[in-house]
């Protein structure tokens, strides 16, 4: 992976920006999706903070954005981001503030070299060709025969796959059939109307239109959430 190290002449002192490329180099995976994960033993230095502090951080960090890589701890890039993020506008003066904006710009390097770009824009592709086989895989899994949430038969010539946590917002599930229910087009067309975008803005939904509930439970269960 290439990208250009941002220029820190005379903002930053020759020792922390030695170490600042240093941990960003070393620091950091991008998966097969382009998401970017940062090693935990680099985080004090990225953070410009204690190892403590550092660890005090992972462990507040949720363990969907944990993941282990080669035996070696990772999180999120933009759980990173928010941190420092929010570091700068604590401590955004003085030298400090100096070296958190320092790093911030080293992610943001990363974050928009070509290689990165390439990668997602690759995974969005696959991601688009698997969306256009959910429909028929899970109607073929557990023979759907019927609206999912209204009971209604299915009109299987226009009946769409809605996913349950919206594929805007929750890519990482964009291509799970148990993301979804099968649902005929009006029943669709209410969903996207309301801006549902998650299990519980759906499971409001259909209490309020009389709809089947079942399904909740089985996605939190299938999802372990």
């Amino acid at each position: 992976m290439e990208y250009q190290n941002p220029v820190m002449e005379g903002q930053i002192s020759r020792k922390v920006q030695t170490e600042l490329e240093r941990a960003w180099q070393e620091g950091v995976l991008i998966d097969s999706k382009g998401w970017m994960w940062i090693k935990v033993e680099k985080l004090h230095s990225i953070l410009r903070t204690t190892k403590k502090n550092a660890r005090y951080f992972v462990a507040c960090v949720p363990d969907s954005l944990k993941q282990s890589f080669d035996g070696q701890e990772y999180v999120r890039g933009y759980k990173v981001l928010e941190h420092l993020a929010k570091n700068i506008e604590e401590n955004g003066v003085g030298k400090k503030g100096a070296n958190l904006e320092a790093s911030k710009q080293y992610y943001e390097a990363i974050n928009t070299c070509p290689t990165v770009k390439l990668r997602r824009i690759e995974y969005d592709y696959t991601l688009n060709a698997a969306r256009k086989g959910l429909k028929k895989k899970r109607r073929t899994k557990y023979k759907i025969k019927s609206d999912e949430l209204t009971g209604k038969p299915l009109v299987v010539r226009t009946c769409e796959f809605s996913h349950i946590r919206s594929y805007a917002l929750y890519k990482e599930l964009a291509d799970q059939i148990d993301n979804g229910l099968i649902v005929n087009k009006e029943t669709h067309r209410l969903i996207t109307e309301r801006g549902i975008n998650d299990e519980h803005e759906l499971l409001a939904l259909c209490q309020e239109q009389q709809w089947a509930t079942d399904w909740y439970d089985t996605f939190r269960h299938k999802f372990d959430f």
